[in-house]
């Protein structure tokens, strides 16, 4: 057997208008511009930690589902912390963390577009 190993994963978003997005992961979400590219940009890296989202826009990508974008991991220790300071930055939360009958306590956050993103573990 190989010792091939994956190394991390990027949700890649695809957006109509990309600076409301980014503006709002960077502002409401405490993400970082790793980089971008065009100008205006057509495409960003945005970083938290270990965690890296991509956005991407033009005319030749599709159209978001309004339905989960992503699921990030973090120690159940830590997810109330992140959701007073998600709350803190005005970001658009559907509630407070839940314990689910699956051992995870999540929560969920609308972006700009419509689409969550859970935050859990």
């Amino acid at each position: 057997m190989s010792e091939l190993k994956l190394g991390s994963v990027s949700p890649v978003l695809c957006v109509g208008v990309i600076k409301p997005m980014l503006d709002y992961f960077v502002e409401r979400l405490g993400f970082h511009v790793q980089g971008s590219a065009g100008q205006p940009p057509t495409w960003a890296s945005l970083m938290r930690d270990r965690v890296e989202f991509m956005l991407v826009c033009g005319p030749s990508f599709p159209s978001p589902p309004q339905d989960w974008a992503a699921y990030v991991f973090l120690s159940k220790a830590d997810i109330d912390l992140l959701h007073a300071e998600f709350a803190g930055r005005g970001a658009d939360l559907l509630g407070p963390p839940v314990d689910k009958s699956y051992g995870s306590r999540e929560f969920e956050v609308r972006l700009p577009d419509g689409r969550l993103i859970a935050f859990g573990g």
